[in-house]
C-alpha cells in the first residue's frame, strides 16, 4: 500500500492526503461556497437587493462599546506604532497604497477603482486588505480623533466609504473570492465599526449625515452577509475574525432584531475551545496568528465589558490563557519568533499586544506562564535559558492535520538570542503564492534543524499542502542544567525514511545540541544541520572549523558574539540564503551547514553554542569523545 501511494504523482498524493484529513464541516463549507460562488450567481436573483431590503429603515446605533475599546487600545500603542499608522494613512490618502510591502500609485485617490487591473499582479491578500479597509484602521489607531488627523485623510477615507456603498454589490460572479470573501468582510466590519466610532467622536460633531447613514447601513449589510457565510470551510483563525465581527456588529445595533451578539459569542466559544490548547497556545502554532487571535479575544472582552454585559467565564478564562502564552513566547528583543507562517507587521507589535491585554484586565498575575508548567506544553515551544541568552526550541507538532495551511517542516528547530540580540533565526514568509520561496520557507532547509539528503520529513507542495505527518515525542526538564529531548520517525507513507533525535542541554553559559539519525535514507544520503544567522550577524569559519558570529556593527578585533563549535564533523561551510521578516521583503543572510555521511548505522553530529565570555570552549574535548 505504501509503495503504491509513493508511486502516485506528488500533487495527487498531497491533494489526496489533504482531503482525507479534512473535517466534515470543512467539506460541507467548501461545497456550499463553491455552489454559491459558481452556481447561484447564474440564477436570475438580485442578491444585493435582497440584502438591501433586509436593512431596517431606521437604525438605532450605539458606538460607546467600540469607542471605549478603541480608546483603550490606542493608549497602549507605542509612539513608534502610532507614527507608523499616521504615516501609512497619510500615504494612502495621497494615493500611495502599500500592502505586503508592495505599492500601487492610485490614479485618483478620491475616485478609487476597487477593481484596478494592477491588483491582478499582486497576491490575492493585497486587494483583500484594501477590501477590508485597512487604511481606515490605520487612521483610527494613528489619530486620537478626526480633528487631529489631516483633513486630506478624513476627506479621502470618507469618500471611499461613499463610493463603496454606491458601487459594490453582492452576488457578482466570483464574489466570494474577492470583495465578499468572508475573511475580508469580517475585517471590514471590525474596521467600519471603529471608523464610525472614531468619526463621530471628538469635540466636533459636524459629521455629514450621508456618511453616517452610509456607514451604519454598510455595517448592517456586511453583518447580515457574514451571518450567512461563517467560514467553516477555511476554519482556523478566520473563524475568530468571523466571531468578533458578528459581536461588534451586534453591539453597534443593540435594538435590532438580530442574534449577532449571541452568534458571535457562540462562534468564539466553539472556536476557542477547539483552537486554544491546554497550555494556552493556538493550535496553528504560529506566534503571529497566536498574537492576532489573542488580540481579537481581548477586543471581544473589552467591547462586551464596555456594553455593560456580563462576560462569560469561559471567554475570560480562554483570553487569560492566551495572553499568558503570548507573554511566555515573548523573547528578549520583544519581537515575535517567526516560527511557521509568521512575519512582522501583520499583528500589532508584541509589546503593544501585551499592553492592550493588561489594560483590558489581563495582568501578569492572572495565571502562571506555561514555562512554570512544562508538563502542559502541548503547543510545543520550550525555552532553555543561560546567563548569556535564551534558546527557543520547537518541539511540537507542525500544526493541526486538517489545517495544513500555515505549517512548516520545522520539527526540533531552534532560535537563539544572545545578549538580547537575535542571532539564529527562522526564515519568515515572503508570500502565500505557490512558488520556490514558499517551498523554501515551509521546507526543512529553511529551519535550524537537520535534513537528510533533499527529502522532507513531511512532504509539502503548493501554497498549503502537506502529506503524511509525524509528531515528535518530547522530554523537557527545567532543571539545572535545563534539558530538552525530542524524537520523531518519518511516516511510513512519506517518501522519507529515517528517525531523528535531538538533545539540547543549557548550562550557565553554553548550549549543547546533539543530533542522532538512523534509517535507510541516512545510509545513502548526507545529513545536513543548518544554522541560519540573522542578517545583522557576520559569520566566519576559522582553521579549526569553529564558526564565529559577530554583529556587523562591531569592530573586527572585538570578540565574536557567539562561537559555534561543530561536533562529529569537519565538513563545515557557509552559504547565503534568504530571510523574509515581512511579507514581500527579502534579505540576504549567512547560513552555516554542518555535513556528515552518508554512513551505515547511526549518524551523530552536533555543536556547542558558546557566547563571548563563556567557558564553552573547555567542554569541547569531553563532548566530542562522548560522541
Amino acid at each position: 500500500m505504501t509503495e503504491h501511494l509513493q508511486a502516485l504523482p506528488k500533487a495527487v498524493r498531497l491533494y489526496g492526503h489533504t482531503l482525507t484529513q479534512l473535517e466534515p464541516a470543512q467539506v460541507l463549507g467548501m461545497v456550499e461556497r463553491t455552489t454559491r460562488n459558481s452556481v447561484l450567481t447564474r440564477l436570475p436573483l438580485d442578491f444585493d437587493a435582497r440584502y438591501d431590503a433586509a436593512i431596517p429603515q431606521t437604525l438605532s446605533v450605539a458606538t460607546n462599546p467600540v469607542k471605549t475599546d478603541l480608546r483603550l487600545l490606542r493608549t497602549e500603542l507605542s509612539e513608534t506604532t502610532v507614527e507608523m499608522f499616521q504615516q501609512r494613512s497619510r500615504r494612502a490618502a495621497d494615493g500611495n497604497l502599500t500592502f505586503l510591502n508592495k505599492t500601487i500609485q492610485l490614479r485618483s485617490p478620491d475616485q478609487l477603482n476597487w477593481f484596478d487591473d494592477r491588483f491582478d499582479d499582486y497576491p490575492l491578500l493585497w486587494p483583500l486588505k484594501l477590501y477590508a479597509f485597512e487604511p481606515l484602521r490605520w487612521a483610527t489607531l494613528g489619530f486620537k480623533d478626526p480633528q487631529s488627523a489631516p483633513d486630506r485623510v478624513v476627506e479621502v477615507f470618507d469618500q471611499w466609504i461613499l463610493d463603496w456603498t454606491d458601487s459594490i454589490e453582492i452576488g457578482q460572479p466570483g464574489y466570494l473570492r474577492d470583495v465578499w470573501t468572508p475573511w475580508a468582510v469580517s475585517l471590514r466590519i471590525q474596521t467600519l465599526t471603529r471608523y464610525l466610532a472614531w468619526r463621530t467622536g471628538g469635540p466636533r460633531k459636524d459629521v455629514p449625515e450621508r456618511l453616517t447613514e452610509a456607514l451604519t447601513k454598510e455595517i448592517y449589510r456586511n453583518s447580515l452577509f457574514l451571518a450567512n457565510h461563517i467560514e467553516g470551510d477555511v476554519g482556523g483563525n478566520h473563524l475568530v475574525e468571523n466571531g468578533l465581527a458578528l459581536l461588534m456588529g451586534g453591539l453597534t445595533f443593540p435594538d435590532a432584531d438580530t442574534s449577532w451578539v449571541s452568534d458571535g459569542i457562540s462562534v468564539l466559544g466553539r472556536t476557542g475551545a477547539e483552537q486554544f490548547l491546554s497550555d494556552g497556545g493556538h493550535y496553528e502554532r504560529s506566534p503571529m496568528y497566536h498574537a492576532i487571535v489573542t488580540t481579537r479575544f481581548v477586543t471581544a472582552c473589552a467591547v462586551l465589558a464596555a456594553s455593560n454585559r456580563s462576560l462569560p467565564n469561559w471567554l475570560t478564562a480562554m483570553t487569560r490563557q492566551a495572553v499568558a502564552y503570548l507573554r511566555y513566547l515573548c523573547p528578549p528583543d520583544e519581537r515575535l519568533p517567526l516560527c511557521n507562517d509568521a512575519v512582522f507587521g501583520q499583528a500589532l507589535p508584541l509589546g503593544d499586544c501585551l499592553g492592550y491585554a493588561t489594560a483590558a484586565g489581563f495582568g501578569l498575575g492572572d495565571r502562571p506562564a506555561p514555562a512554570h508548567n512544562p508538563a502542559s506544553g502541548e503547543t510545543g515551544y520550550y525555552w532553555l535559558d543561560t546567563d548569556h541568552g535564551r534558546l527557543l526550541v520547537d518541539g511540537g507538532p507542525v500544526g493541526p492535520s486538517h489545517l495544513p495551511g500555515h505549517s512548516h517542516n520545522d520539527m526540533l528547530s531552534i532560535l537563539l538570542w544572545v545578549g538580547g540580540q537575535r542571532v539564529l533565526t527562522d526564515t519568515g514568509v515572503y508570500d502565500y503564492a505557490s512558488n520556490d520561496r514558499r517551498q523554501y520557507v515551509r521546507g526543512v532547509a529553511g529551519h535550524n534543524t537537520v535534513q537528510v539528503g533533499t527529502t522532507e520529513p513531511i512532504e509539502i507542495g503548493g501554497k498549503y499542502l502537506m502529506g503524511a505527518r509525524t509528531e515528535p515525542t518530547v522530554q523537557y526538564e527545567r532543571t539545572d542544567p535545563a534539558a530538552f529531548g525530542g524524537h520523531y520517525v518519518t511516516n511510513p507513507h512519506s517518501p522519507a525514511s529515517y528517525q531523528h533525535t535531538r538533545k539540547i542541554v543549557a548550562a550557565d553559559d553554553w548550549w549543547l545540541v546533539r543530533d542522532t539519525l538512523r534509517g535507510p535514507d541516512t545510509e545513502t544520503e548526507p545529513c545536513i544541520s543548518r544554522l541560519h544567522f540573522h542578517p545583522d550577524i557576520a559569520v566566519t569559519i576559522d582553521e579549526s572549523g569553529t564558526i564565529r558570529a559577530s554583529h556587523r556593527s562591531v569592530a573586527d578585533d572585538d570578540p565574536p558574539l557567539l562561537s559555534v563549535h561543530p561536533l562529529g564533523t569537519n565538513d563545515v561551510r557557509t552559504t547565503t540564503t534568504e530571510y523574509f521578516p515581512e511579507f514581500g521583503v527579502a534579505q540576504e543572510r549567512q547560513t552555516a551547514e554542518l555535513r556528515v555521511g552518508p554512513k551505515s548505522g547511526t549518524t551523530a553530529l552536533g555543536y556547542l553554542l558558546a557566547p563571548s565570555g563563556s567557558d564553552g570552549n573547555r567542554y569541547d574535548s569531553s563532548i566530542e569523545s562522548e560522541e
